[in-house]
């Protein structure tokens, strides 16, 4: 029964340890760095961009983005909602992180909708970003000031 007890243990222990490594790779772990968290936070921010559209990644953005989004009327929303946006992400590099801000180079393909209108698409970006509260948001340039 002790032997059973041990092995138990180990095993517990030994699955904390893989989960805590696993979720400390993609950035969610208490020991992943910051520029982990900070690709995550971009990637979670254009698949909800791409999946759930404007109104939810602005959830996901910067205090002052919410702000000035929480500000547009309904009818500015509602252009928002009825623009249809795809994001792939091939890299996200050249991260820079100086205090509580950063910038990150972000390669893929975003292709704006705008019904009416020719889509708009673009191959790379600078994305900026400011932590709040721990957690690295997604901000304008002069929204991280």
């Amino acid at each position: 029964m002790i032997v059973a007890l041990v092995v138990i243990v180990a095993l517990v222990i030994a699955g904390a340890v893989i989960a805590g490594f696993f979720l400390t790779s993609q950035g969610r772990g208490p020991l992943a760095t910051d520029e982990k968290r900070i690709e995550l936070a971009i990637r979670d921010f254009y698949e909800t961009l791409d999946s759930r559209g404007f109104r939810a990644a602005a959830e996901l953005a910067c205090a002052r983005e919410r702000a000035t989004f929480e500000a547009m009327t309904e009818q500015e929303k509602s252009e928002f909602d009825s623009t249809s946006v795809s994001v792939t992400i091939d890299r996200i590099e050249d991260i820079v992180v100086i205090d509580d801000t950063a910038t990150a180079k972000v390669t893929g393909k975003l292709t704006v909708e705008v019904p009416g209108r020719q889509p708009d698409t673009e191959t790379s970006t600078t994305e900026h970003l400011k932590k709040e509260d721990g957690k690295w948001k997604i901000c304008s340039a002069e929204g991280t000031r």
